[in-house]
Parts: structure tokens; C-alpha cells; sequence
């Protein structure tokens, strides 16, 4: 055991935010990512952005997964060990449970010029996980501040189950909600969460939520990072708008597979 996992303090939800987490759907807990982590990831998105910018820069899609012929290898690697970070993995364990699967993540970045608002929506209609239990952690960037950067939810709209979905314009989200206006789907009024750089937020994967387009702030980033517990199962025949899963690539990040169900192998080329 190296000297990091042996002395490091596991991150952990306390009763009032795993309370807070059944009733509104979402947390934003009191860890925070230790700022030297956070300047490496900043300079990390600063390269994959230059890596895309002649592509849709404000949607980068699987910045894990390197893209065939790219010589961007070692930082798709990079990418991969942010998303795998122990103690971002723990804190998501605390409500998956021990054994936690890594789906898949998107970048987000917003500028004045790039308005890369998302509609309405929920993260598990773009998933075929099976009983919906995704678990989607916004990860501040920079400083995500409401009303034009911030993140959107309504809270307790979890409870509702899934919401009536169509397939979303372009690359993601996958779906969104049919009904946009949410003062006509009998939920809480909308409810803004301001996040600064290196703080998260845990959402439930059925909790209607957006993110604003960020069209006054310098540059507003977050990194959507999608799990779901071992237990529940991945249907690679299952399609969700224009996207299809047979060679999607999974990746076990926390305990084990116990029931065997899950193709670890499967869509990945090099890792």
C-alpha cells in the first residue's frame, strides 16, 4: 500500500448530505479537489481543447478514450486517471455501493462566443443502465456561477422516475425532456447550483437538470463524469438517440464484478 493510501482521508458523505441526497437528488459535498490536482487538470483541458478546436471544442466527448489515429495518447491516459482518481471514486462508492463501473464523461466549456447550454434532461435517459441507477458527477473547472454558468436542477424530480424523453440535437446529451418548461412538470421550482473550481456536485442519473450556456463568463468548464454500480446491468443492444453500445467500453474502478455480467474488454484499444 503506498504511503498516499495508507495516510490519505477518505472522502465521505456526512448524515445530513446522505439525507439531503435521498429527498432533492443531489449533493454538493464538502470535499473538494486538492488544488495542485486541479491546476493539472486545468492545464489538461487547456491541450484537449487545442486537440479539438478545429472540431465542436465546448462538447468533448469520451476524453478518455484516445480517437483513432490521435497522438494524443498520453493525454486520453491523463483523462482516464482523473476519472479513476481514489478519492473521487470513494466518494461516488458512498452511494453506489463498493463495486462502481465508469461509463463513460464529456467535457463541457462554455464561452461568451460558444453558448454551450445543454437542454433540460436527464443523465440516465442517455445510459442503457439497467435499473436506472447512474450517478453523474459535475466536476468544476473553473467557477461555475448562476445564472448564464452554473448548474440547474430540479430538486426531488428523482423521485418522479423516468421523465417522457426524445433524442437531443447533436452529440449530447443523447435525450432530452419533451416537456422544457419546468414550471409545467409539477417539480420544485428550478434551483441553481454555484460551483467553484475543484468542487463537485454528485446527481442522481434521474434528476432533471441543465447547464447554462455560460455566455458572460471568460470560459466555464465542467467535467461530466457518469458511474453506476456493478450490480446493475449495461445493455450494449439498447440505442439512445443516435448513439448505439455494442463496442462502448466499461471500466471496473472499485471493488468487483460480482455477477460476472459486464464485457471490461470489449471497445478498448489500448487500455
Amino acid at each position: 500500500m503506498s504511503l498516499y493510501a495508507a495516510y490519505r482521508e477518505i472522502p465521505r458523505l456526512s448524515a445530513e448530505e446522505l439525507a439531503r441526497w435521498g429527498t432533492v437528488g443531489y449533493v454538493v459535498p464538502h470535499w473538494r479537489l486538492p488544488s495542485a490536482l486541479l491546476a493539472q487538470m486545468q492545464d489538461a483541458l487547456v491541450r484537449l481543447l487545442d486537440d479539438h478546436a478545429f472540431e465542436q471544442p465546448e462538447f468533448v466527448l469520451q476524453p478518455q478514450v484516445p480517437r483513432p489515429g490521435s497522438d494524443a495518447i498520453e493525454l486520453a491516459r491523463e483523462f482516464l486517471d482523473y476519472l479513476t482518481h481514489p478519492d473521487l471514486v470513494a466518494l461516488v462508492a458512498v452511494l453506489t455501493g463498493p463495486d462502481v463501473v465508469l461509463v463513460g464523461a464529456t467535457v463541457r466549456c462554455g464561452w461568451p462566443a460558444v453558448a454551450a447550454a445543454t437542454p433540460w434532461y436527464q443523465s440516465g435517459a442517455g445510459w442503457p443502465v439497467e435499473p436506472s441507477q447512474l450517478l453523474t458527477v459535475c466536476l468544476a473547472l473553473d467557477d461555475l456561477t448562476p445564472p448564464d454558468a452554473g448548474v440547474w436542477v430540479r430538486p426531488g424530480s428523482h423521485l418522479q422516475g423516468d421523465c417522457a424523453q426524445e433524442a437531443a440535437p447533436g452529440d449530447w446529451p443523447a435525450c432530452a425532456l419533451r416537456e422544457q418548461n419546468p414550471a409545467g412538470t409539477g417539480c420544485a421550482p428550478a434551483q441553481a447550483l454555484a460551483l467553484e473550481a475543484g468542487q463537485v456536485a454528485l446527481l442522481d442519473g434521474q434528476l432533471v437538470h441543465h447547464l447554462a450556456g455560460g455566455t458572460n463568463a471568460p470560459r466555464s468548464a465542467a467535467l461530466l463524469i457518469h458511474y453506476f454500480p456493478a450490480h446493475v446491468g449495461f445493455d450494449r443492444a439498447e440505442q439512445r438517440g443516435t448513439h448505439t453500445f455494442a463496442e462502448h467500453p466499461l471500466w471496473l474502478v472499485s471493488g468487483v464484478d460480482r455477477g460476472g455480467q459486464h464485457d471490461f474488454e470489449r471497445g478498448h484499444t489500448l487500455w
